[in-house]
């Protein structure tokens, strides 16, 4: 298999993923399957586009390869069906959506790597392309993006950007490609499973509230 083969494939798996993000975020919001597939590929594509937008890459993926759209379609309509059917463990969404992150942060690191963009350009493309479309399923569905949490998320996209670009010229590109997507992995595994987290902000004097504590006082 190519290097461009690879990262097609990659991309195709990324969108049927965060697509099934899309569709099993919208349990419990009362969306019909309307609603359940636009936020579906909103998802999937939504960091691709805001990518090739600030790029100034046109077509726009989806546009110049339909294929990614009924991906996105056909995944989410399968979930829609199979959600109503069969029980899935609850951290299944973070699992799917930290294999979305992975695939999707390195198809953005090549793209800007393909223009010969700056390393830092090459890494925020990374994080955009991984982490946008994530971002407009949880704001639509009136949760905090995982971006804004402590917990690391974007900074796994980072790592793996940083990654990618370290070793690119040094090994072969499906190696580096690969090994990178699967930090990022395992590292978003690392903070759903074992509570890995960042500082938080806490002004000095203060004490930082706990989910419940900050629940109670709304409740208040």
């Amino acid at each position: 298999m190519d290097y461009a083969t690879l990262l097609y494939l990659a991309e195709l798996l990324g969108v049927a993923v965060f697509a099934v993000t899309g569709a099993i975020a919208a349990q419990g919001k009362q969306l019909d399957i309307f609603g359940v597939v636009v936020l579906a590929i909103v998802t999937a594509l939504g960091g691709g586009t805001i990518r090739d937008i600030t790029l100034d890459s046109h077509p726009l993926i989806w546009i110049s390869d339909v294929s990614l759209l009924w991906t996105a379609i056909i995944s989410a309509v399968l979930a829609f069906i199979l959600c109503r059917y069969l029980r899935y463990p609850r951290r299944l969404m973070l699992v799917l959506d930290a294999m979305g992150l992975a695939l999707f942060a390195i198809g953005g690191a090549e793209k800007a790597m393909a223009a010969e963009l700056p390393t830092l350009i090459v890494v925020m493309m990374a994080v955009i392309t991984g982490c946008a479309g994530g971002m407009i399923r949880d704001m639509l569905t009136g949760e905090i993006p995982s971006i804004l949490r402590s917990e690391l998320y974007a900074t796994c996209a980072v790592a793996g950007g940083c990654f990618y670009v370290m070793f690119y010229d040094y090994m072969d590109a499906r190696f580096v490609a690969l090994a990178a997507m699967l930090l990022i992995f395992l590292l978003r595994l690392a903070t759903v499973f074992a509570r890995l987290r960042l500082p938080q902000f806490v002004m000095a004097g203060h004490r930082l509230e706990s989910a419940r504590e900050a629940r109670d006082k709304e409740r208040d």
